[in-house]
């Protein structure tokens, strides 16, 4: 089968991408699949990591004030549809897969436009600007929540959740994960992480968290992102408890297996994530977020009794030690958030989804 595979610009996208690549390699082993995408954005560097081919456009998200920008920006989205059509002529794709982010528009767009069937995927509780454009001539329109917001043609939508990595419905046991990552085996450890950018607030509330705990309370993997790596460092090398720091976890099924607690962002994949291993979790919601969807997710999570929320103007050290000590201290309320948490897993995810581009390509 030849597929295009396009949308990315975080983790939260590139993620349930990935998961629809990994089920499709597994099922057609002479598989053809090329993913296009912003020229330099993140996920170009997902798909290299995956042995994907990329595409890049020059596409730009829209600017909500400059109108010399929007100009330009118009332009180039211009130009990126134009050479969407080209990449779709010369690939000849059976089927493109949108899985959203502005960087989905042009080749969805495209593709439409020249009869090829285009499937969308949207990961969070509201539709996303580029799949509420592309949804009236998609397919299929694949959602992750029942009561998903938005205009879009409810006769072509199914719920199918939303995909996650193989190795999340598999992960090693916390003792394995533990010592695969130089863990003390008996000790609590709570993995903290911004996202596939980091976050500014969390990393800041962990800067002056990580005084209030002692040596053999906790261990923490802490994830900052590029740019609060080298603060992070320094304050982690005067800390009594056990701190662990990274740019970016590559092996994030172990950090997330080997953690009692998880204290993140609330994006759609990350949530997914945090379902399908049965994590407890302190989310923070990214507050620029569209539509505000990250506290959506969040609240959607903290209704079920599998997370605290924690907002994002809210996030000091002092209010995040004093939520982290709380729950560190209370193993049956973590017990019951673990358990929450699993019951929101769609585990076959990835396998309906491909289920349903297979049957649009093959249904003759």
């Amino acid at each position: 089968m030849r597929i295009m595979i396009t949308g990315g610009g975080t983790g939260g996208h590139t993620s349930p991408a990935i998961a629809a690549i990994e089920e499709l390699r597994r099922r057609d082993t002479q598989l053809c699949v090329q993913w296009v995408g912003r020229t330099g954005g993140f996920e170009a560097g997902v798909s290299a990591a995956h042995s994907v081919p990329f595409r890049g456009l020059p596409v730009e998200g829209w600017p909500r004030r400059s109108t010399w920008r929007k100009a330009w920006v118009a332009a180039k989205l211009v130009y990126s549809v134009c050479r969407a059509a080209l990449l779709v002529r010369v690939f000849r794709p059976q089927v493109v897969l949108g899985v959203g982010g502005y960087v989905s528009l042009p080749l969805g767009w495209a593709a439409q436009r020249m009869g090829i069937p285009t499937v969308l995927h949207e990961q969070n509780k509201r539709l996303g600007m580029a799949n509420q454009i592309l949804a009236p001539r998609a397919a299929r329109i694949l959602l992750s929540y029942e009561d998903t917001e938005g205009e879009y043609p409810r006769e072509h939508a199914q719920v199918v959740g939303n995909p996650v990595r193989s190795g999340f419905a598999d992960p090693p046991d916390t003792a394995s994960a533990r010592k695969k990552l130089g863990l003390d085996t008996t000790v609590p450890v709570v993995l903290v992480c911004g996202g596939s950018q980091g976050a500014r607030s969390i990393n800041q509330a962990m800067r002056d968290l990580l005084p209030h705990f002692h040596s053999g309370e906790v261990q923490f993997l802490w994830m900052t992102g590029k740019d609060g790596y080298a603060e992070a460092r320094a304050q982690a090398d005067q800390a009594q408890a056990r701190t662990l720091v990274f740019r970016y976890i590559d092996d994030m099924v172990a950090a997330c297996a080997a953690a009692d607690l998880i204290i993140s962002r609330s994006g759609a994949s990350t949530t997914a994530e945090l379902a399908m291993m049965g994590k407890p979790s302190i989310l923070v919601p990214y507050p620029h977020a569209t539509d505000n969807h990250q506290e959506k997710n969040a609240r959607a999570f903290e209704a079920a009794g599998a997370a605290d929320v924690l907002l994002d103007s809210e996030c000091t050290g002092n209010t995040l030690a004093e939520r982290l000590k709380a729950l560190l201290q209370d193993p049956d309320r973590l017990r019951r958030m673990a358990e929450a948490a699993h019951g929101l897993a769609k585990p076959g995810a990835a396998e309906t989804l491909v289920e349903g581009i297979l049957e649009l390509v093959f249904k003759e």
